[in-house]
């Protein structure tokens, strides 16, 4: 079906074509970006509009900002709160539920063998989260990450929807992979008293690996021994609008951390969700072995190192990375 400026489709409201040279003047500097020219799991623009015909959309943003506008075809995968729902906290720690997130994948019509474009406000918290998510449910056809997001494609002319499409589904039975999750007996397992048996990423703030910060209903702080910090926020641009370049991520990561993508790593923050960013770069920057901790320090914070569960706190203690800081 074409679609054009002021056409009513399906109740949505339908507008702009990118790179037309109609109405909307595209622009350049954010049709095409360097993460997405050379990580498979990240594309722009250009590509997603050469592309979009055989994608799935899922837009993680808010119903208020997806029913304002969003691109065209997309579907709303839940908001924070629902994607915080796919796991659980047993006494074993907190356990993957992937029936619940297969659930909402398949109200959004979506099939294991889709090929998915996530995107959001930008390149940052909730759009790697949902791409780890598809992933520890098994999701067998690619995912990708739209670099700079929903902004970047209305601002360069991409063809967009204001309201809520009709409601469809599909099947979808989940299968845990556990290659990209680490559970609460993965990591203690790799943890010893004086380090780690696995290279591990806090992707929190200094302030909360040292344990200076406390925040959460956690009994101890400070980070988990062996681990070292990589804020998130240093894998991003302008506020987390885009990805760092490949060459700035490689210093990061591979110079200045001094990681090795051979070596199993476990990326962690408080909830999953920070250590998701790093996760994704890790898995993009081709390493071999990542997974990210389901409960992460929310989960560690509450444990003892009687049985142990071994952390580290202090002003000045473990390793910060601060290349972009």
């Amino acid at each position: 079906m074409v679609r054009s400026i002021g056409t009513v489709v399906g109740g949505l409201s339908v507008a702009g074509c990118l790179g037309t040279g109609g109405e909307t003047e595209t622009k350049p500097e954010l049709y095409t970006t360097p993460a997405a020219s050379e990580f498979d799991g990240v594309v722009d623009s250009k590509w997603l509009t050469d592309n979009v015909d055989g994608v799935a959309l899922l837009d993680v943003r808010d119903e208020g900002a997806f029913t304002d506008g969003h691109i065209a075809g997309a579907r709303r995968f839940p908001d924070t709160a629902l994607l915080e729902e796919h796991y659980e906290e047993t006494p074993d720690g907190y356990e993957a539920s992937p029936g619940v997130i297969a659930t909402v994948v398949a109200e959004a019509g979506i099939t294991p063998d889709d090929d998915v474009v996530v995107y959001g406000e930008g390149s940052n918290l909730w759009e790697t989260y949902a791409i780890y998510t598809l992933r520890a449910i098994g999701h067998e056809g690619t995912v990708a990450l739209l670099d700079g997001g929903y902004p970047v494609w209305a601002d360069a002319g991409g063809e967009t929807e204001t309201g809520t499409p009709e409601s469809t589904s599909a099947t979808y039975e989940p299968d845990l992979e556990m290659d990209v999750v680490a559970t609460r007996e993965r990591v203690a397992a790799n943890v010893r008293e004086d380090g780690a048996d696995v290279q591990l990423v806090d992707n929190r703030t200094p302030a909360e690996y040292y344990g200076t910060q406390r925040d959460g209903g956690g009994s101890r702080y400070g980070h988990i021994t062996g681990a070292i910090n990589i804020e998130y926020t240093q894998n991003l641009v302008d506020d987390g609008a885009r990805l760092r370049s490949p060459a700035e991520l490689e210093t990061l990561w591979l110079e200045d951390a001094g990681l090795d993508p051979t070596v199993e790593t476990i990326s962690y923050c408080s909830t999953a969700v920070r250590g998701s960013v790093g996760w994704f770069i890790m898995e993009q920057l081709g390493w071999d072995t990542v997974r990210n901790y389901e409960g992460s320090w929310a989960d560690w914070g509450t444990l003892s190192e009687a049985d142990g569960y071994y952390y580290t706190s202090g002003e000045g203690t473990g390793t910060v990375v601060d290349t972009f800081a």
